[in-house]
C-alpha cells in the first residue's frame, strides 16, 4: 500500500504541475483587465506569487503537504478577502447588486480542500469557510437590497452544495479505488508482483479455449529455483524473498509483449507465451542464462530448472501443465540449471 500511495502522490504532483500554470495565467489576466486597485486585487497578486512559488516547489522532492497547504491557505484567504471587498465596497459603498466574479473560483477551492485534507477535515474546513463568509453580512443585512441579499444567499447555498457534492464524490471515488485495489491484488502475488495462481488458471483456460476455437498455438514454461530451501535455511527467509523479487524482475526484463508471467507457488513460476515449442525453448534458455549469471547479493549465484511444453490439439490446462512439470523435473534430475523441452523425455 505504501507504493500505491507513492504512485498516487506522483500523479497528484504531475496534475499540479499542469494545472497551476493555467490558474496562474487566469489570475494574471484578471489583474491585467481590472483597472481599479482594491484589496482583493492585492490578494490576487499574493495568490499569484504563492502559486508560482508552489509550482516551483512541486518540481522538488519536498513532501506534497508543504505546497498543498500553502495553496489552500492562500485560496481561503483570497475568498474571505473577496467576500469582504464585495460586501463592503461593491455592495454597500457602490451599490452593486451582486457579488463579484470571485465565486467562479469557489468550486476549485472546495475540490482542493477534499484533495489535500481528509474527508472530515475538508468538510469542517468548508463549513468553517461558509460561517466566516456569512458572519460579516449579518450586521449589515438590513442595509442590503433584495438583489444583493439574493446574490449572497446564492453564494452561501452554492458553497454548501459544492461541499455536499464533493463529500459524496469523495466517498464514491474512495470506494471505487478500494474496489480496484482489491480486484488488482486478488490477481497479483504480493511478494513478486507477478500474477498469482488464480489469475494463471484463468489465463490457461482462456488460451486453451482460444486454441480450440481459432487453431492458434502457445507454450507453457515452468521453472523452479534450484536448492532454494538451502537459501532460506542458510540466509533466512528475508534473503529468500529478496531473491524471488530479483528473479521476477529479471524475468520481466526478458519477456516480450503479450507474454504472461506468474508465480505458480513457492519458488515455482510459470510463463505463457504465444511462441511454438522451439521459440519457447529458446526463451527459456535466455531466462535460464539470465538468472544463472545474476548475482543475488547475499545469496550469491542462484540457478533455476526449466520445463517447456507446447499446446497440442485437444489439450486441457491440466495435461499441458503436467507435461511442462515432468520436463522441469527432468531438468532437476539431470543436473539442474537447464531447459528440457523435447517430447523424448516423456
Amino acid at each position: 500500500m505504501g507504493s500505491e500511495q507513492k504512485r498516487f502522490d506522483e500523479q497528484k504532483r504531475r496534475v499540479y504541475l499542469f494545472v497551476l500554470p493555467i490558474i496562474a495565467a487566469s489570475l494574471g489576466l484578471n489583474l491585467l483587465i481590472t483597472e481599479e486597485v482594491r484589496l482583493v486585487q492585492v490578494i490576487n497578486i499574493i495568490l499569484l506569487l504563492g502559486i508560482i512559488v508552489c509550482w516551483g516547489l512541486f518540481w522538488t522532492r519536498l513532501p506534497l503537504t508543504v505546497p498543498e497547504l500553502t495553496i489552500l491557505a492562500l485560496s481561503l484567504l483570497y475568498l474571505l478577502t473577496a467576500i469582504l471587498s464585495s460586501l463592503f465596497v461593491d455592495m454597500l459603498a457602490q451599490g452593486k447588486p451582486r457579488v463579484g466574479d470571485f465565486i467562479l473560483y469557489m468550486p476549485l477551492v472546495v475540490v482542493l480542500g477534499f484533495l489535500i485534507l481528509e474527508r472530515k477535515q475538508a468538510v469542517v474546513a468548508s463549513f468553517t469557510l461558509l460561517l466566516l463568509m456569512i458572519a460579516p453580512a449579518i450586521p449589515v443585512w438590513g442595509s442590503l437590497t433584495n438583489s444583493q441579499i439574493e446574490s449572497l444567499i446564492t453564494l452561501y447555498v452554492s458553497l454548501f452544495v459544492y461541499t455536499f457534492l464533493a463529500y459524496f464524490l469523495h466517498i464514491l471515488y474512495r470506494r471505487r479505488a478500494e474496489q480496484r485495489a482489491i480486484a488488482r491484488f486478488a490477481y497479483i502475488d504480493a511478494l513478486t508482483g507477478a500474477a498469482n495462481r488464480h489469475r494463471i488458471d484463468e489465463w490457461l483456460a482462456e488460451k486453451v479455449e482460444q486454441a480450440d476455437r481459432e487453431g492458434t498455438e502457445f507454450s507453457v514454461i515452468l521453472f523452479d529455483m534450484d536448492h532454494f530451501k538451502q537459501v532460506n535455511d542458510r540466509y533466512g527467509h528475508k534473503t529468500g524473498d529478496d531473491v524471488l523479487r530479483q528473479m521476477a524482475d529479471i524475468v520481466r526484463m526478458q519477456l516480450g509483449p503479450g507474454e504472461l508471467f506468474g508465480r505458480w507457488g513457492g519458488e515455482e513460476f510459470i510463463i505463457i507465451t504465444d511462441e511454438e515449442l522451439p521459440g519457447a525453448v529458446a526463451l527459456a534458455g535466455r531466462l535460464c542464462e539470465a538468472i544463472g549469471s545474476h548475482h543475488f547479493g547475499k545469496a550469491g549465484k542462484v540457478t533455476a530448472s526449466f520445463g517447456v511444453a507446447g499446446e497440442l490439439p485437444g489439450d486441457t490446462p491440466e495435461r499441458l501443465l503436467n507435461r511442462a512439470d515432468e520436463r522441469m523435473y527432468h531438468s532437476k534430475r539431470t543436473g539442474r540449471n537447464r531447459v528440457t523441452g523435447e517430447t523424448a523425455v516423456e
